[in-house]
This record gives structure tokens, sequence and C-alpha cells, in this order.
């Protein structure tokens, strides 16, 4: 009998060719729609992130402006759009923003921002949803808290020249914004610790030193009051230089020098500190422990009687105001007396500043290697931030970056 040209139908029915082919096709379309389905979730959540970021620049630009006091409420909301505006510049590419509000409250200290929004979706269109909804609704209550600054600057022999200059513009830059014009919310001080072989305490030094020093400079202290802020009542003064008669004649020619410029109590005239800070002269080498520890007595309440009744500091943990040092240096901490190596005392100064709970801020200055190691190991130790300069314009930038950390204004919801 001849086999039949074509397949009967119950061989059909059992030729399993082609069934994977199928199943993998059904499988991939599947997986297809969860790739799909990821990728524009990824694009929500991708817009959510940016709208809330931009949401906090706008609110903490608006609460600058209403700390401030001089703008109409129109004006904050202009300016709080603005900011919102720019920090989404980037993220426009998915999402679209049909509104913003920012909303001051002057009664209550708060700035509220509204965000309508949508993010258009690509794969889910195939399921009938063209775009998923993106609101954003904040309540921004900002607190202004007092500060108390004392700054650590290195005005070494390494520093002359373009250096010195670029300094003396980042620490004008950050006087300016902690200090602008017209009436401020808060209430900001600052304080002057310029260090090189020493710190010249002027008018302060012989009350300080115990009559000790003749050319105005103070060195460590030593003993168990070495490394803390116990008043000089309690912990004894500081080592005057007595010239060759104090200090031995290797430790002048490897770099000694009292500096001219003078340290500055806490005050809130901007004129006296930008004033000090351009007469800074470069010279000598780098005793940072020694400034470390007197930007610390600027702020410290145990040396209120040292200072002029209004650059008295306020007690530790008020409730109302945030105490804050910086340290900034282009070098090794390179020149000790009594205590040994600079280094290893600035490390055990910042340590105490962190128990205070002052958070110290360094900054290296086209620094080597371990003199960054130096500073990130003390801000580490005090809670605060660390920064690496590279040149002029990175000092005034990290200055300013320290600035708006320092602001007063927090975001409390």
């Amino acid at each position: 009998m001849p086999t039949a040209p074509y397949p009967t139908a119950a061989k059909i029915a059992r030729d399993e060719r082609g069934a994977v082919t199928i199943l993998f096709g059904f499988l991939a379309m599947v997986l297809m729609v969860f790739i799909g389905l990821a990728v524009d979730q990824a694009r929500v959540y991708h817009s959510n992130s940016k709208i809330a970021a931009a949401a906090d620049a706008a609110a903490l630009a608006a609460g600058r402006a209403l700390m401030d006091g001089a703008m109409t409420n129109a004006e904050i909301s202009a300016l709080g759009e603005r900011y919102f505006n720019l920090n989404m510049a980037a993220g426009r590419d998915f999402a679209n923003v049909s509104r913003v509000q920012v909303i001051p409250n002057r009664a209550d200290s708060t700035i509220e921002v509204k965000v309508d929004a949508g993010v258009p979706m690509t794969f889910m269109r195939v399921a009938g949803i063209e775009n998923v909804a993106a609101p954003f609704d904040t309540l921004t209550t900002f607190q202004a808290s007092d500060l108390e600054l004392g700054m650590a600057l290195d005005i070494t022999g390494s520093m002359s020249g373009r250096k010195l200059a670029d300094l003396k513009a980042a620490a004008t830059d950050l006087v300016e914004a902690l200090l602008p014009d017209g009436d401020r919310p808060n209430k900001v001080r600052i304080g002057l610790a310029p260090y090189s072989a020493a710190v010249q305490l002027g008018p302060y030094a012989a009350d300080a030193s115990n009559g000790t020093s003749v050319d105005g400079c103070v060195r460590e202290r030593t003993g168990a009051s070495a490394y803390t802020d116990d008043s000089i009542d309690v912990g004894g003064s500081y080592r005057g230089n007595g010239r060759f008669t104090d200090i031995d004649l290797t430790e002048w020619r490897q770099g000694y020098f009292c500096p001219s410029a003078q340290i500055v109590p806490l005050t809130e005239d901007k004129d006296i500190l930008t004033g000090s800070i351009d007469r800074y002269i470069a010279s000598g080498a780098t005793a940072g422990h020694i400034g470390a520890q007197w930007a610390w007595n600027l702020i410290s309440p145990n040396f209120a009687t040292l200072w002029p009744s209004d650059s008295e500091p306020v007690a530790y943990n008020d409730g109302r105001t945030t105490k804050a040092v910086i340290i900034m240096t282009d070098g090794i901490f390179n020149m000790a007396y009594e205590n040994g190596n600079s280094s290893a005392q600035a490390l055990s100064i910042c340590t105490a500043l962190g128990a205070t709970g002052i958070k110290v801020h360094t900054v290296a200055f086209d620094a080597p290697a371990s003199a960054k190691t130096m500073l990130q190991n003390c801000a580490t130790r005090a809670g605060g931030d660390f920064h690496d300069a590279a040149d002029g314009d990175e000092l005034r930038q990290a200055f300013l970056s320290i600035a708006n950390s320092l602001n007063g204004l927090r975001l409390t919801q």
C-alpha cells in the first residue's frame, strides 16, 4: 500500500516539533514586559528623587530669604521657583512638571513646596498607561541657630605669594557669606587664629602666658590640661616665647616666627575681620596644633574671662548656638615644642573638640598626602567635613561650602 503523501491528523497531533520555540517566544514576551515595567519604574523613581532634591534646594533658598526678611512673599516664591527649575534642568528628560508652588509662611517660619508632575511611560503604554503622576508636597520648618566660629588659618612661609592671596579671598568670602549686610535672624560671631610657628595674642598674651611672653606669642600648654580648654586658672598658663633664653637656637633656625597678625576674638564686625585678614603676612614654620587650640579657645566658655565682654563665648549646648572650628593648612604640621609632634597634638585636640560637640571642618590647600590624611582624621574625630582644595578657586569653593553648612538654617521636616 503506498505511503500517504500527507501526514494524518493523528501524526500531526503527536508531533511536538516547534513546541520549544513557541514556549521560548511566549517567555521572551513576558520577560520583555517585565523589563519594560522595570525601566518605567526606574524612570519614575529617578524623577521622584530629582523632584525631591530640587524641592529641598528651593526650600533652602526661600528659607534663607525668609530668615533675612528683605524680600516680599512674592519675591521669595519666585526665588524658590527659580532654584527648583535650575536643579530640575537635568531631570526634565523623564518628568514633565506642570506646576511649582513655593509658599512662605512668616508666622510659622515655614516654606511649603508643592509640585505637580508626571512621568511619560514607554513600555507601559502597551497596557494603556500613558503617564504616571509624580506629585510632591512638603512643608519645611526653618530654625535659625546662632553661630560661634573659630578659624585657624595657615600664614606660614609656604603660603607666601599667590597662596596667601587665595587664602585672603577665600576667608573674606566666608565672612561675607556668614555676615551679610542687613538684619539677620540669628547672631553670628567669628574669631580668627592665624598661626605659623606660634599664635600672636597681642594684648591677651600677658594674661594667657602669666607674663612670660616677650613677643606676644604663645606655644602649647603642658601637663594634664595640654589638649583641653581648661581655663587658665584651672589648667595653668600657656608657655610664652622668651626668645633665646627660652627657645633653643636650633628652633629659631628651623623656622620660629612670631606672626604679626594677631588673634581676633569673636566679633560680628565684618570690617574688623576682613581688615585683619587683608593684613596677613606669611612667614615661619607650621605649628598647626597651636592654631587649632586657639581657634577652640576663641569659642570656649572656659576662656570667657580672657576676652572682652562682647566677645565672650556662650555656654556649651545652650540649645541655640552652633559652635564650630575651621583648621586650614597647606602643609605638614612641623613645628612643636615641649609636647612633641605637632600633627599628633592636633589630632588629640580634634578628639577633645569632638567630645564637646564642636564640629571641626578641615581644609587642605595644595597640601601633601600626609597632611591630607591628618586633616581627614581630624574632621572624622570631630564630626566635621574635610575639604581638599588644589587651587585658589577650589579653596574659595571649600570655604563657601563650609559657610553654607554653617548658615544656621535647618530643614526640620
